[in-house]
């Protein structure tokens, strides 16, 4: 009896394979792809971003209904709170801008942050002291692999799209990959609202650190292809500040640690700007229409700010 249920085993497997020689192949394809989900925690598989849109599957939205909530900020600090802060909140997603807490490698990060950047809800980009300007190659490997060079994610009921760019990185490539990504029919259907995540700004008060032409650059060209009607955000870090534009479009949440960059002033274009306090940023978007409906800063012991 034993021979004949193993001669009745292997009857089937040939048989299935003689159906379809490709399944066992294609299951182990589809076992790779999923690492290539931007918000998830695992070691992601290498994207080239000269072949344009990355086949990630993080495209699914969260949720349906009601609003989606992200909290976004950068320049991290290892011990003043935030992180017992932001796994208060709850957010639907966490967004980390860059300067991971600023250690020689991600460990101290991984261990402070471990219970938030291991889900699917958490992404993060590329900042100068993570990458060889400010870092060394130890932490520039870990983090090209735990961050990725640029990602983007559907969500808020796939009314929004979020992009992760790398300002340290090829401007070149993402660029190309940026313009391929906002003129793909099947991925910005249903989309009305863009939000761009990066380390450095586009757009600042005047600041410690000045906004670069390459980021510059890189933005606009980006967003000079998205289709009208889409309504364009940027969120960055870089600077430690908090500000938000008169425009209510751009902002700056770097204050999430290390030291304050002080003795900034409010203008015409920039009438909030905060340079003496610990925080981060949350934006509120509704599932049904894309609109950003909110957007505030909270300090660390999470009392609003703005």
């Amino acid at each position: 009896m034993r021979v004949n249920h193993f001669l009745l085993f292997f009857l089937i497997a040939s048989a299935l394979l003689v159906v379809s020689p490709n399944l066992i192949i294609q299951g182990i394809q589809a076992k790779s792809h999923k690492a290539d989900d931007p918000f998830s925690g695992e070691s992601i598989l290498d994207i080239n971003p000269s072949i344009g849109i990355s086949d990630s599957k993080g495209i699914v939205p969260k949720s349906t209904s009601g609003t989606t909530r992200i909290d976004a900020v950068g320049d991290l600090d290892c011990s003043n709170g935030l992180h017992d802060q932001i796994k208060k909140d709850k957010p639907d997603y966490f967004i980390a801008l860059g300067d991971l807490c600023y250690y020689p490698d991600l460990s101290k990060f991984h261990s402070t942050w471990n219970d938030i950047n291991n889900g699917k809800e958490f992404a993060c980009v590329i900042g100068n002291h993570d990458a060889e300007e400010d870092g060394n190659p130890t932490i520039f490997k870990q983090v090209q692999q735990y961050c990725k060079d640029h990602w983007y994610r559907k969500v808020a009921g796939g009314t929004t799209l979020l992009l992760g760019l790398d300002t340290n990185g090829d401007i070149q490539s993402q660029m190309l990959w940026g313009q391929n990504l906002v003129t793909d029919q099947s991925i910005m259907k249903g989309v009305k609202t863009v939000i761009f995540f990066s380390h450095k700004m586009a757009h600042s008060p005047p600041s410690h650190h000045h906004v670069e032409s390459s980021t510059i650059e890189l933005y606009e060209k980006i967003q000079s292809t998205i289709p009208k009607g889409i309504g364009i955000y940027e969120v960055a870090g870089h600077n430690h500040i908090m500000a938000e534009s008169k425009n209510g479009h751009w902002f700056v949440s770097g204050a999430g640690g290390e030291s304050h960059y002080q003795g900034f002033t409010t203008d015409s274009d920039w009438p909030f700007v905060n340079d003496k306090d610990y925080g981060y940023l949350q934006l509120q978007i509704d599932n049904n229409d894309g609109n950003v409906i909110s957007t505030h800063f909270y300090g660390l012991d999470g009392g609003l700010i703005h």
